[in-house]
């Protein structure tokens, strides 16, 4: 017989009690099958796997697992191990339990310790009413999570729903190796299940995955409101009325806290546009969801581990839920990861098929370039667009490392493995490192005793070569770099970088990433218009305690729309403004301006660079190479430009209208 909700109060409490004189709290290393794990590889390394989310649902898991435990053993002493086993036994609750999510299991892939892992996230369209049903995926997004140093990211893709793609099963007598049909991606689902979906994608990619999610409505709905909501900057004024036989939908534009069923319908919308835009709006509210999570205190998780337990379902090749300490590894990587390492890829060209459906398609080409950046995410993107931008913070000489084609390494082989130096600098030849031979025709041999830990030496009188060196550091696990000695020196033939591999590099380098090409610069987009707004602030300046801001620039196709200037509550004791433009030429080309005093804004807190340009703060936000939003901090309040939810304003743009932003005449509010 199923335990009572009062039954189990009594045995929680009963295990705190107990905890301490059992000394219950500690947990046994684990292998990724849960067994205990074999002796350490020479190496040391940590455990990773796929976190569990719907968006950012598994790295709010994660950060509630350390924050909690971690608080807890120390303030709480005894207690922190009842709590402990409370949530190791709602974890557990996530295991695959549902048919076609256990029949998923024997296509994945058991993840690697301290490398990459994807998994597939499926929202199911299964709501109340639809009995055994199971709808279509109406979310099919990958993930994958880089835990390595020096290559830490999260990296997203999205498939459209209409996307026309051969079909795959493994039940029902199917082949799972052969398609069956050629139809809309998300009909996998609806065929197959979660089981479906995994083998359509693994087909279409080439990709091996590691962990399958499953989540439907009800549960992003809960999940959603036990967090408190979510910050959201909604671009233009969304509305559906009831009884018209659509998804009905009623948000008003500007930044602002979407709870539940808002939230859903905001992540499903795609009426007044098309599956891309929806995409977007998606990927949107994932970034936001993750600014959420980031400011929740340690108890604040308590309030949604139940829900995440109850309405998110994992697979994965070994079975059962994901052991506590793969979560806390992930909940670290979230914690440290930067704010431009969270990369979004785009599939580019998606177009309609003309023959009378609604489905799509993409060219080769396109797909194939977004799995590579997928999979070898570019995280050099959002740096060189703010370069090329003028906005990031200029780098010391000593900080600044020089191109890979303008570092010149000598490779040295100080271990037992043949061959090691010269395959090494083939591979960094292939990175677009200048590698140079030994001096004198020497042996590239390590002079000395072999090593266990590979060092990489620099030369001090070469400027940037202890950035280059410190740099290179990442490539072979080494923490700290040196001087070139005179053991070293008779052999460096120059070089900048000398490294000796020791018998613990495996001969593994970092992926060659594709690099993602900056938008060219352009003149910026706009025209000179200051009475676009000035009379309407103007007079709305008397209800704000901060001095409003007006663009005496805009985009040069773009007009004020109908419901803007919009004022509004966003939160009780904030009031603040939106403004509302839109590209003429663009069914989704809004974008806008918001005037707010309220400084922890959950948005705020990513800025990719800060400076100062003509007495003015100004921070930048980009999203890759693009500029999703620059902020000017003037006072105590702040004036946000924020692009449109495609981003298709160009960086340029982006800037000169924030620079024209003037401050209107009139009385404060008291």
């Amino acid at each position: 017989m199923l335990k009572t909700r009062s039954a189990h109060r009594r045995a929680f409490f009963f295990r705190m009690r107990t905890t301490l004189k059992r000394r219950i709290g500690r947990w046994e290393q684990a292998a990724g099958n849960g067994r205990s794990a074999p002796p350490p590889p020479r190496r040391r390394i940590s455990h990773y796997e796929q976190p569990v989310a719907s968006g950012r649902v598994l790295r709010g898991v994660g950060r509630f697992l350390l924050n909690t435990l971690l608080f807890l053993a120390i303030v709480a002493g005894g207690a922190a191990g009842g709590l402990y086993l409370w949530v190791h036994h709602d974890v557990a609750q996530t295991a695959a339990h549902s048919k076609y999510v256990k029949a998923a299991r024997p296509f994945l892939k058991t993840p690697l310790p301290n490398e990459p892992v994807i998994a597939l996230l499926v929202g199911a369209d299964h709501r109340v009413g639809m009995g055994a049903d199971r709808g279509r995926s109406d979310t099919l997004m990958l993930v994958r999570a880089d835990p390595r140093k020096g290559s830490q990211s999260i990296t997203l893709l999205s498939f459209p729903r209409d996307l026309r793609v051969p079909l795959y099963c493994g039940g029902s007598g199917y082949n799972p190796n052969v398609s069956y049909a050629d139809a809309k991606i998300n009909s996998a689902f609806d065929a197959c299940g979660a089981e479906g979906s995994l083998l359509t994608v693994k087909a279409l990619t080439g990709l091996p995955i590691n962990y399958v999610v499953q989540l439907d409505f009800r549960g992003f709905t809960q999940i959603v409101s036990h967090v408190g909501g979510v910050w959201l900057d909604i671009d233009r004024r969304y509305y559906i009325p009831p009884n018209t036989g659509t998804a009905t939908i009623n948000l008003e534009p500007g930044y602002q806290r979407l709870r539940g069923a808002p939230a859903l319908d905001y992540v499903r919308f795609r009426h007044f546009d098309d599956d891309y835009h929806r995409i977007m709006r998606q990927q949107a509210f994932m970034r936001a969801f993750r600014q959420q999570l980031a400011k929740m205190s340690y108890f604040g998780y308590v309030n949604i581990i139940n829900t995440i337990a109850k309405n998110v379902e994992v697979g994965n090749r070994a079975g059962g839920s994901i052991p506590l300490k793969t979560l806390l590894g992930y909940a670290r990587l979230a914690q440290s990861l930067p704010s431009g390492n969270l990369i979004q890829v785009k599939l580019n060209n998606v177009g309609n098929i003309n023959d009378g459906t609604s489905d799509t398609q993409v060219p080769a080409a396109d797909l194939q370039n977004a799995i590579d950046q997928f999979s070898n995410p570019d995280l050099t993107a959002a740096t060189r667009a703010a370069s090329q931008n003028h906005v990031a913070r200029a780098k010391t000489p000593a900080a600044a490392a020089p191109a890979p084609e303008k570092t010149t390494v000598l490779v040295l082989n100080a271990s037992n493995t043949g061959g090691l130096a010269r395959d090494t600098g083939i591979g960094l030849t292939q990175r677009r490192y200048n590698v140079v031979q030994p001096a004198g025709g020497a042996k590239g041999n390590y002079p000395g005793a072999n090593l266990w830990d590979s060092i990489v030496y620099y030369d001090p009188a070469q400027p940037g070569a202890k950035a280059a060196a410190t740099e290179m550091a990442n490539f072979f696990d080494v923490t700290n770099v040196h001087q070139i000695g005179p053991k070293i020196a008779p052999l460096a033939n120059g070089a900048m970088v000398v490294v000796a591999l020791g018998q613990s590099f495996d001969g593994t380098l970092p992926p060659i990433v594709p690099k993602v090409e900056v938008p060219a610069v352009e003149a910026p987009k706009v025209k000179v218009d200051p009475g676009i707004t000035v009379p309407q602030l103007r007079a709305l300046q008397r209800k704000f305690p901060f001095r409003l801001q007006a663009p005496s620039r805009v985009e040069s196709s773009s007009y004020m729309t109908s419901d803007s200037p919009r004022v509004y509550w966003m939160t009780p004791k904030e009031r603040t403004l939106r403004l509302i433009f839109k590209i003429s030429s663009l069914a989704s080309g809004y974008w806008g301006i918001q005037e707010t005093s309220w400084a922890d804004a959950p948005v705020l807190a990513s800025a990719h660079d800060t400076k100062r340009i003509n007495g003015r703060t100004y921070g930048f936000y980009y999203q890759g190479v693009h500029l999703q939003m620059v902020v000017l901090f003037a006072g105590k309040a702040s004036y946000w430009v924020v692009n449109s939810i495609d981003d298709s304003l160009s960086n340029e743009t982006m800037i000169a209208i924030a620079k024209g932003l003037r401050p209107v005449s009139g009385h404060l509010h008291k």
